[in-house]
C-alpha cells in the first residue's frame, strides 16, 4: 500500500516522493502554458521573464520547488510534534494537494508564495516561550514582505501574523511592530532601485491587488471535478475529527499551533474570496495546513485499510482528473 511506503524517512522513500511529483506533473507537459509574461515589477514578473523561453523550464522549477516546500513542511511538522511519528507522509500529502488540479500544474505566484508562508510559519511555531525573539519575529516579517513581492495581495497575510503572535506569546505592540518592520524591509530596497534609475512613478505597479495582466488562472470547477470534490470533502471532514481530538489532548503547544494552522486556513479561503474570486495564488496555500490535518489522519487511524483505500480512491480521482481535462 502507497502510505505504508512513506511511514518512514529513508532515503530510498525521498526518492519515492521525486518519482510521484514527476508522475503527476508529467501532466502538465500536455498542457499549453497560460501564463503570460506581465510586464510588472513583482518578484514572479522577473523570474517569469528569466526563465522565458527555455523547453520544460518552467515545469521542472515548479516540481524542484514543490518537493522542497514539502520537505521543509515535513520537518516543521516533526520538530514541532503535530505528528506523533517520523515519516514522510505530510510531504506525500502536500504534494498530491499542490498536484490535485490541472490549474496548479504550472508555474504559478502562489507556488512561490507557499515557500516563503512556510519559511513564515517556521519562524512564527519558534517564538512559542521565547523571550528574545525580535529577530524570529523579524524574519518572519521579512519572509512575508518577499510573499507580497511575488503577488502584492499576500500582503493582507500580515493580519494573520499578528493573530498569530497574539495566540503563540500573547499580545504584545512591540512584537506586531517588529513583524510590520520586518515585512517592510523588502519595499525599501524597491523604492532605493527605483528611485536610484528615475522610474519612481512605474513603483504604482506593483502595489495593485488586481494586475491587469492576471498571472493566474481562475479554477472552472466542471462536472470532471465531482470524483475529487467528493473525495477531497469527505476526507477532510474525517481529518477535522481527527484534528480535534489531537488538539483536546494535545500539549498546550500543540493546541496554539493548531489554533493558529486553523486562523491560516481561514484566511487563506476567505482572502480570494474578497479579493477577486477564484485565486489560485490564495487558494494554493490552503495546501499548507490541510496535509498537516490529512496527515493527522492517515498517520493516527487505527483503520489502517480504510485509509489506504480513501488515499487510493483520491490519487485515482486525481489522475482521473487530469486525464480527462488533457
Amino acid at each position: 500500500m502507497i502510505l505504508q511506503l512513506f511511514k518512514n524517512q529513508r532515503p530510498t522513500t525521498l526518492g519515492l516522493l521525486v518519482l510521484i511529483s514527476f508522475a503527476l506533473w508529467s501532466f502538465s507537459f500536455a498542457h499549453t502554458d497560460v501564463l503570460s509574461s506581465a510586464d510588472g515589477s513583482s518578484l514572479f514578473d522577473w523570474l517569469l521573464h528569466l526563465i522565458e523561453g527555455i523547453p520544460l523550464i518552467k515545469a521542472l522549477a515548479a516540481v524542484a520547488l514543490l518537493i522542497v516546500q514539502a520537505i521543509m513542511i515535513n520537518n516543521i511538522i516533526i520538530e514541532n510534534q503535530l505528528i506523533s511519528t517520523r515519516t514522510y507522509i505530510p510531504s506525500l500529502i502536500y504534494i498530491v494537494l499542490m498536484s490535485s488540479t490541472p490549474e496548479l500544474l504550472t508555474f504559478y505566484p502562489g507556488l512561490i508564495g507557499n515557500f516563503f508562508f512556510i519559511l513564515m510559519l517556521n519562524r512564527l511555531f519558534r517564538t512559542y516561550r521565547d523571550e528574545s525573539s525580535n529577530a524570529k519575529i523579524f524574519d518572519a516579517g521579512l519572509y512575508l514582505g518577499l510573499a507580497s513581492t511575488v503577488h502584492f495581495s499576500f500582503i493582507l497575510m500580515l493580519a494573520f501574523g499578528w493573530l498569530t503572535l497574539a495566540i503563540l506569546r500573547s499580545f504584545s505592540w512591540r512584537d506586531s511592530i517588529v513583524l510590520m518592520l520586518g515585512t517592510l524591509v523588502p519595499y525599501c530596497f524597491i523604492f532605493t532601485y527605483f528611485y536610484a534609475f528615475d522610474d519612481i512613478l512605474n513603483l504604482k505597479e506593483h502595489f495593485s491587488f488586481f494586475a491587469d495582466t492576471r498571472v493566474y488562472q481562475e479554477v472552472n470547477l466542471t462536472y470532471n471535478y465531482t470524483p475529487l470534490m467528493f473525495m477531497f470533502t469527505g476526507l477532510l471532514i474525517i481529518a477535522a475529527k481527527t484534528v480535534f481530538l489531537e488538539w483536546r489532548i494535545g500539549a498546550i503547544k500543540v493546541k496554539k499551533l493548531l489554533s493558529t494552522l486553523t486562523i491560516f486556513s481561514a484566511f487563506s479561503l476567505l482572502l480570494p474570496l474578497i479579493l477577486s474570486g477564484l485565486d489560485i495564488s490564495f487558494y494554493a496555500a490552503l495546501a499548507i495546513p490541510l496535509s498537516i490535518y490529512l496527515s493527522n489522519y492517515f498517520i493516527n487511524t487505527n483503520k489502517k485499510v480504510a485509509a489506504e483505500v480513501a488515499f487510493l480512491l483520491l490519487l485515482s480521482s486525481i489522475v482521473y482528473l487530469h486525464i480527462v481535462t488533457l
